[in-house]
């Protein structure tokens, strides 16, 4: 009777075992697409330079 008590409790902690780790790569793909979707709304936010009136300003060093 003991064995089949320890069968059973290494099938439940096996079981939600699975369960977290599934629930983990949801949440990773969930996170994954929506920060694809907010990349593709929001294509400034991706890009490191800031846009003035849509003009680029040129810098150049000087040589002192």
């Amino acid at each position: 009777m003991l064995t089949i008590y320890e069968c059973v409790a290494c099938v439940l902690v096996l079981w939600f075992g699975m369960t977290l780790l599934f629930m983990a790569c949801v949440m990773f793909l969930a996170l994954q697409e929506g920060c694809t979707m907010v990349a593709r709304k929001f294509p400034n936010l991706t890009t490191s330079s800031f846009r003035l009136i849509g003009r680029r300003l040129a810098i150049e060093l000087r040589d002192d």
